[in-house]
């Protein structure tokens, strides 16, 4: 058992909950943001290809979703840059079942990378760095399951080790009894 009584490994769990619901909100308003703020950003694009109904909001949509965009990125039609915003983003949302943070990273990346003036330019970066927060607090997640599983087995094998020693106590007790009673035999 953890000399504090189990405090700060409570404390540290509700630490990842918070910064994972921070990370989520920031990932949902980023992505409300640039939605909602393209048409006054880059004047004759259509908001249309980022609205919110376009982009999957059932498990069952997310693949043909993806495939779509894909498709547009390969064939060349559209804008490049919406197409790999699209894809990072069906990627890494919570909802897909598929979800790939990794996947959704390079394609944020392809963004930045190939298309720095687009108005997708810094959503992406700031999904960049959502993604990477993520990733770090899955490390601390499983980093922390780890040591509980460390200290699980530190507990019982000391736990194990106190049995041994209450026995080894209760054969000395009986020990003891044994010579105190052969000692007042003798003495009578």
């Amino acid at each position: 058992m953890p000399i504090d009584g189990g405090r700060l490994s409570s404390w540290r769990r509700a630490g990842l909950r918070r910064r994972l619901y921070d990370a989520f909100l920031i990932i949902f308003f980023l992505g409300l943001s640039a939605c909602s703020q393209i048409g006054a950003i880059v004047p004759g694009l259509d908001p249309e290809p980022v609205d919110q109904q376009r982009i999957p909001q059932r498990p069952a949509e997310f693949e043909a979703a993806l495939k779509e965009n894909q498709t547009a990125l390969d064939e060349g039609r559209g804008s490049p840059d919406v197409a790999f915003f699209k894809i990072g983003v069906i990627l890494a949302h919570p909802s897909n079942p598929k979800k790939d943070d990794s996947r959704a990273m390079r394609s944020f990346k392809a963004l930045v990378q190939k298309h720095p003036q687009s108005a997708f330019s810094e959503p992406a970066k700031a999904w960049i760095q959502v993604l990477e927060e993520r990733r770090g607090l899955a490390q601390e997640k499983q980093k922390l399951a780890e040591e509980r599983r460390a200290l699980a087995r530190d507990r019982e094998t000391l736990s194990q080790e106190r049995q041994k020693l209450d026995y080894v106590n209760q054969k000395s007790l009986q020990l003891d009894l044994e010579i105190e009673k052969r000692r007042r035999s003798l003495r009578k």
